[in-house]
């Protein structure tokens, strides 16, 4: 298994910052044979948050994001940079131009923030667990490393960081403060743990107490310790005597204390869903409540400088919060974040994403590696479904029905149209003037838009089920129905569309992508179910793979079947014997990967997190346009292959008279299919395919005789080529 090869850029646009690719709570990606991750975009939250000068630096799902907070009102963004690992609760630590990162299973990052418009990745040193929190002082990090405890690095030397020693903790590291000769460790279920740092290589516990819930965060002032304790609120230790601290004040908060700061006589909380809780620690042993404010969201990190605490949201960014009157205190201003993202469509050089509370996104990603969004139009309710059809996108909206995006300029999207469903709207599927919605208790919904300022209902049809998605081909709708499997419905006639035949899936249908004659079911449940429907009255399971995960998004292109997993991430698997499929790749996301779409070597994988986008080795061949000095030619051609006989690549031209969908196949003197080349949507112009000899698994085939066929709904033609190796 090789490992992930992180080359990335991420995108803000308009006050939102949209970006973001993935792992969380320590829980690096894994990936198989040759999945690269490429970039990503529309993610959500941040974890920890430290203020220096007119910059906010802010730790998210695996990297840095930096928002100038100069005007905290106002707060802009300003850059990020993305690596591999994962930030949960704690995170970073800045002196001196540089960031020091706590990047989960990826250890410590250090990164270079002396142009804060341009960050990058200087140092790292790779920890035994997951770090969590780190704290640096002179010359050495401090590092919370979960499992392992604390682990001490040497960073004066910040391009090659090495580890000077460690002292393993009895429990879960989760948060470290040095002060003179001391490290304080919020150790988890384990409470305070003090260890003696005074010699850096030979680090020795020396005092502990065993909070009553699980100690998430700590700092010290003087003599004082104070602990965010997750289940409690927050412990005030008398530390004078290292090796006895004693429990001298506690406050009770209503959430779960994972952050503390202290300023002067007055401890901040990042109370989770309690918000930010301001207690007046004057008097050490009777700690009072003296101010609160409810923040949007789980309220993780927390940094307070002069008259402003903020505080970084799980799911909704960056809040700046006036406390110059701790009592009262109110909001400056927030930089907030889109959520999650659960369905993609690609078309073009654009990736139109359904981003739930946010609506449609619109993503450029002409450049892979530098997707840039457009702009962005919300549905007034969660967004689950995208279908783009000439310049407008249809949203399935749940309880806002089906909404209409013009996105004919994509960096101005608006409104065209909205029908109100019956139901909730979980998927889409459009076919010239109809949209067919997949309406969960109401079924299927067939939508005129041949005006898409004024939809209007055709016709519908009940599904015994909840409808979850759906696919049209050949005059059939193919509706994903959760809990009653695959229902087929005749919808030739749209005004009065009438169920056919169905298929009960062991578990619960979430989506449906139907090719030739075969359904594919993303199965919540059971996987990957492949169905017969050659006879669609009587359509019949031939295989059933079932890889871990949670299946609930497939996309089918050429020999293999893309499977949004879920927990499971994306499956590869290879169906070019349906009844005998097999996993061919997969790669684990963080979050929970809900849609998929392929496009050549590329896959666009709405995850939890974030639009991320995967480069595969099995996309079909590049198809390049040829100047032939005229316009749209005015037939359908395929020409011989140059160079034949080749050895070990040939080249393959054709002419399309009009835009559609191409296929070109390679297949052996018995007829058998070896390859692939093209299986998409081309516009009309003169095409060349090269084809390097390798069959759909990339395998060397054998020299001889070979057949190469195009077809699209208007022409087809075969040609003979050797192979001579």
């Amino acid at each position: 298994m090789l490992s992930l090869n992180a080359f990335v850029s991420k995108l803000w646009v308009g006050g939102l910052c949209s970006f973001l690719l993935v792992c969380i709570i320590g829980v690096g990606c894994v990936f198989a044979n040759d999945i690269n991750y490429v970039s990503s975009t529309l993610w959500t939250g941040f974890y920890d948050v430290q203020v220096e000068g007119d910059y906010a630096y802010c730790a998210f799902i695996n990297g840095l994001a930096i928002v100038n907070v100069s005007n905290p009102a106002t707060p802009s963004f300003v850059s990020q940079l993305y690596f591999n690992g994962g930030a949960d609760t704690k995170g970073l630590f800045v002196k001196d131009s540089y960031v020091y990162f706590a990047a989960g299973d990826s250890g410590l990052k250090i990164i270079d923030v002396n142009d804060p418009t341009n960050p990058s990745l200087v140092g790292s040193y790779d920890t035994p667990s997951a770090a969590t929190d780190v704290f640096v002082r002179d010359s050495l990090a401090y590092v919370a490393d979960r499992a392992y405890g604390l682990q001490i690095v040497w960073i004066k030397n910040p391009v090659n960081p090495s580890l000077v020693g460690s002292c393993d903790t009895p429990n879960q590291a989760w948060d470290v403060f040095v002060q003179d000769s001391l490290a304080y460790v919020a150790d988890g279920s384990s409470g305070l743990q003090i260890i003696k740092v005074s010699n850096p290589a030979s680090p020795e516990s020396v005092g502990s107490y065993d909070t009553p819930g699980n100690a998430w965060g700590v700092v010290g002032q003087d003599s004082l310790v104070y602990v965010a304790d997750y289940a409690t609120g927050l412990i005030i230790f008398n530390v004078k005597n290292p090796a006895q601290p004693e429990s001298i004040g506690c406050y009770n908060t209503p959430g779960s204390a994972v952050a503390v700061v202290v300023e002067d006589t007055l401890a901040y909380i990042a109370d989770r869903s309690g918000g930010l809780k301001i207690i007046r620690v004057k008097n050490p042993t009777s700690p009072d409540l003296i101010g609160s404010y409810p923040t949007v969201n789980w309220a993780e990190g927390l940094y307070v400088l002069d008259n402003y605490a903020y505080v970084a949201n799980r799911t909704s960014g960056l809040q700046i919060i006036n406390v110059s009157t701790p009592t009262t205190p109110s909001l400056a201003g927030s930089y907030n974040t889109p959520d999650q993202s659960y369905d993609v469509f690609v078309q073009d050089s654009l990736a139109y994403v359904a981003s739930y509370k946010s609506g449609l996104q619109v993503v450029n990603i002409s450049d892979p590696a530098h997707p840039v969004v457009t702009d962005s139009c919300t549905t007034t309710d969660y967004a689950y479904g995208v279908y783009v059809q000439d310049s407008l996108a249809y949203v399935a909206s749940y309880n806002g029905g089906l909404k209409i995006v013009r996105v004919s300029n994509p960096y101005n999207l608006s409104l065209a149209g909205t029908y109100n469903t019956p139901s909730t709207a979980r998927g889409v599927f459009v076919r010239g003037s109809l949209a067919f919605v997949a309406d969960y208790d109401s079924g299927l919904q067939i939508i005129d838009v041949s005006d898409p300022t004024s939809p209007s209902l055709a016709g519908n049809c009940d599904t015994p089920g909840k409808a979850y998605a759906v696919h049209v081909k050949d005059g059939l709708a193919y509706v994903a129905d959760y809990d009653s499997g695959l229902q087929i419905i005749d919808v030739s006639d749209s005004t009065n569309p009438s169920l056919v035949g169905a298929y009960k899936t062991k578990g619960e249908a979430w989506d449906v992508f139907v090719k030739d004659t075969l359904a594919y079911v993303a199965d919540y449940s059971y996987g990957l179910y492949i169905i017969n429907v050659s006879d669609p009255v009587h359509p019949d399971s031939i295989a059933n793979f079932d890889p871990s995960g949670n299946a609930q998004g497939v996309f089918v292109q050429d020999s293999l079947a893309y499977l949004a997993n879920g927990w499971g991430g994306l499956q590869i698997i290879r169906i070019s014997d349906p009844a005998n499929p097999s996993l061919a790749d997969k790669c684990e996301t963080p979050g929970t990967s809900y849609g998929v779409y392929v496009m050549g070597k590329y896959v666009y994988l709405a995850d939890t997190y974030s639009l991320i986008i995967l480069e595969t080795p099995y996309g079909p061949a590049d198809v390049r346009e040829i100047d032939q000095g005229t316009e749209t030619p005015s037939d359908f051609t395929l020409s011989q292959n140059y160079p034949n006989p080749f050895n070990p690549a040939t080249n393959i031209e054709f002419s399309l008279a009009r835009s559609g969908q191409v296929k070109i196949e390679i297949f052996n003197i018995l007829g058998q299919r070896v390859r692939t080349l093209v299986d998409q949507e081309l516009k009309a112009g003169h095409k060349l395919v090269n084809w390097n000899g390798m069959d759909d698994s990339e395998r060397e085939v054998a020299s001889g005789v070979y057949l190469y066929r195009i077809r699209t709904t208007e022409f087809s033609q075969t040609k003979k080529m050797v192979l001579l190796r």
